[in-house]
């Protein structure tokens, strides 16, 4: 499964309209438009989450971020999308409007508790900034459930219920409610997201006892993601392919390429989350050289929860490799 921000990303695509209603409940849905202006970035906008909303007391935006790491810099990365929102709006003359930011943290270890910026000189207070903090495992589960929030019930297992819950029946519930929604291809890709989303708290058994691999596999948002990274791949296979001139380089450079994007990418998610005590792990994806095996390691992996969990999902893969190789000699 892929990290976090990938699956949030899609799924805010798609119900962006819930997560603005979380922020501000009162605000009715024909007042919310995205953002957009000349000013934002033709290929990867820093403005993809901002929202302008037409009150007729006076215009607004919402500006909200999914954290889904670690970011000791978050504040001042805050800051300067305030300053691009005002930007651009001073360069289209609407003046500076008020601008609710809210960051939207997933897990306590991400939350770096640093959320104001101040800059004083004796006297003088020429810097005083904040922004809204939702930790979700402070929030009400039955809120979302009771507002029909659909684009936040991925999020539902990570956040407070009951008193005395068991972790099976909080992501049995979840997975009933999810269920229900009409949609089916939107029910896939939630059931995606929230799998994938409860792995960091949850252990991946339980959660695959629950969500079986062939549900996420029909999911449209997994099957995209993995279509994207198989491009991205095949690219730079290709490109070395036709730099080495010859045919067989180009289907070697293919297979190389789809081969150093897999481990890349599990390279950088276990440098994500688990830091400078995954560096022995991370060579020893560099020595897996079956795609097949790689891309069965990569989505168990992703479910993996602690360390010792991702070190005996490698393990696997590398004693599949060597008992492969044994019996093709």
């Amino acid at each position: 499964m892929p990290p976090i921000d990938i699956p949030i990303k899609r799924i805010l695509q798609l119900r962006a309209i819930d997560w603005i209603k979380y922020l501000k409940p009162e605000c009715p849905e024909e007042w919310i438009r995205p953002f957009k202006t000349e000013y934002t970035p033709k290929i990867e906008s820093r403005l993809d989450n901002v929202f302008e909303i037409t009150d007729p007391d006076g215009v607004y935006f919402v500006n909200f971020e999914p954290s889904g790491y670690f970011d000791i810099a978050l504040p001042a990365r805050m800051m300067r999308y305030r300053s691009d929102i005002w930007e651009a709006t001073l360069k289209e003359k609407k003046g500076t409007p008020h601008i609710l930011q809210a960051v939207i943290f997933f897990y306590p270890r991400h939350d770096n508790k640093i959320h104001l910026l101040t800059d004083k000189h004796g006297e003088a207070t020429t810097v005083h900034y904040t922004y809204s903090v939702l930790r979700l495992w402070e929030q009400s589960r039955q809120e979302i459930i009771e507002h029909k929030l659909i684009g936040l019930y991925p999020l539902l297992p990570l956040m407070s219920g009951e008193p005395g819950e068991k972790p099976g029946e909080i992501l049995q519930q979840s997975i009933e409610i999810i269920c229900n929604i009409e949609d089916d291809a939107l029910q896939k890709d939630l059931l995606a997201v929230m799998a994938i989303i409860a792995g960091g708290s949850y252990s991946r058994k339980l959660i695959y006892s629950l969500v079986r691999r062939e549900m996420l596999m029909e999911s449209p948002v997994y099957q995209d993601w993995l279509e994207e990274e198989r491009a991205e791949a095949e690219a730079r296979g290709e490109a070395k392919g036709k730099a080495e001139g010859k045919a067989e380089g180009k289907a070697e450079g293919k297979a190389e390429g789809k081969l150093e994007n897999t481990q890349g990418i599990m390279c950088k998610y276990l440098a994500r989350k688990f830091g400078s005590k995954s560096v022995n792990l991370q060579q020893k994806v560099l020595q897996m050289t079956n795609q097949d095996i790689l891309d069965y390691v990569i989505e168990e992996l992703f479910a993996a929860t602690t360390l010792n969990e991702a070190k005996a999902v490698i393990n696997d893969g590398i004693e599949s490799e060597l008992k492969l190789k044994d019996n093709n000699d």
